[in-house]
């Protein structure tokens, strides 16, 4: 095709809006269509409008019919404006393609579509838990029927809907319309600018997701089934062993997640120095921590040592996932062996949490800070020089408890 064009530079000059005239096609017109240019990339926009021979100037260049010609520059104006307002709401970031320009400007309130946005957010999206904000994309289609849902139909009602429609899985109830809090203000957060606000409505200002309910402490294990699954001896090579042993360390390890075991990289002076995974991202402090590494498990340190990592998981399993599997599948068995009922990997966890808490009296403010939760004294934290020392003598004077009693029974 072959066209006659009129440049419209933006003030920035960052891209460009052009009114393209182009080739006469079979009804003898020639269709009128916007391209917008962007670096050596370009994007038409068509506008539905077609001209003949005679609604031209004598050169072909310019709309003549005065109706036509009007239409096509109010609209060349309109989008101007929006291109000019998101060029300056996007001064100093990076720049965007052709096509995301093409699909900021021309979009129309009502036609903004959730899962649309959705699907983009999650493909450029480095966060970890992907995975479960696709599931709840699926969960919402087949709530709504379809895979569309605009902006402005997610409403209090439509929230409450499908909160009352997830009422039977609490834990999915709380994620899932977590999600979509969190994707309605991202899009917010794109969308509207200093200039224009696209999507006015926050449902979330008036619906509260709802919290998950967490019986708190009863996953915890009491001493004496912690020490029945230190004891525990499988046969060598087992998932069951495999298990227990990653039990046992996690426990020493001021309840080290199995994601953590296995990508952990650094230990020096007997200390495992590493980035909590499930909240690095959310955290400035990247959810960093060091725990030292006590004797009594000195010999599981050594059987799974690991080649450019702390531990050897990552050698035998593909994915953390995977490493986290067998080890509850393992965990399973011990548990019907030792009579402990369900028994799962992140028991270690709330285990280390209760003892050390019930049974040392230790602080909550220190346990949580073993847990390498986030901290609640924001303004301490200013003033206090980053130490992990307090907690490591915490871990060890519990360990060297727990495990006392361990060999006082055993006499």
């Amino acid at each position: 095709m072959y066209f006659r064009q009129f440049s419209v530079k933006t003030e920035a000059s960052m891209a460009t809006i052009t009114i393209e005239i182009g080739k006469k096609n079979k009804k003898r017109v020639h269709p009128v269509s916007f391209l917008l240019c962007q670096g050596l990339h370009k994007k038409r926009i068509p506008t539905g409008v077609s001209v003949s021979d005679s609604e031209l100037t004598t050169n072909g260049k310019r709309i003549r019919e005065p109706e036509k010609a009007k239409m096509i520059d109010n609209k060349r104006r309109e989008l101007q404006e929006r291109l000019d307002a998101l060029q300056l709401d996007y001064l100093g970031r990076a720049t965007m393609d052709a096509g995301e320009i093409v699909s900021r400007i021309v979009a129309k309130k009502d036609e903004l579509d959730f899962f649309a946005f959705a699907d983009e957010w999650i493909d450029k999206t480095s966060i970890k838990g992907v995975k479960n904000y696709k599931t709840m994309l699926n969960s919402l289609e087949g709530f709504v029927g379809k895979r569309m849902l605009p902006f402005k139909s997610i409403t209090y009602k439509l929230l409450e809907d499908y909160d009352r429609h997830l009422q039977d899985r609490p834990r999915a109830q709380s994620m899932y319309l977590g999600f979509i809090r969190h994707l309605y203000h991202e899009a917010m957060r794109r969308y509207n600018t200093d200039y224009e606000t696209v999507i006015a409505n926050d449902p979330f200002l008036r619906y509260r997701v709802p919290k998950q309910q967490i019986k708190k402490g009863v996953r915890a294990l009491t001493l004496e089934q912690l020490l029945t699954i230190y004891n525990y001896k499988g046969r060598p090579g087992s998932r069951a062993q495999l298990a227990r042993d990653c039990f046992i360390l996690s426990f020493c390890l001021m309840g080290m997640n199995s994601v953590d075991m296995y990508e952990a990289k650094e230990i020096r002076n007997d200390t495992i120095k590493y980035n909590r995974a499930k909240t690095q991202d959310r955290r400035s402090d990247n959810a960093y921590i060091e725990v030292k590494v006590h004797p009594v498990i000195a010999d599981l340190m050594r059987r799974y040592k690991g080649s450019g990592k702390v531990f050897s998981f990552s050698k035998r399993y593909s994915s953390a996932s995977d490493f986290n599997r067998a080890i509850n599948i393992g965990l399973k068995d011990v548990g019907e062996e030792l009579g402990i009922d369900n028994l799962q990997f992140y028991q270690a966890r709330h285990t280390f949490a209760t003892l050390s808490r019930n049974m040392m009296h230790f602080s909550k403010s220190d346990v949580d800070e073993a847990l390498n939760h986030v901290g609640t004294y924001d303004i301490a934290d200013i003033y206090i020089a980053k130490d992990f020392t307090i907690i490591n003598d915490n871990n060890f004077k519990l360990l060297n408890k727990v495990f006392g009693a361990k060999k006082k029974n055993a006499k």
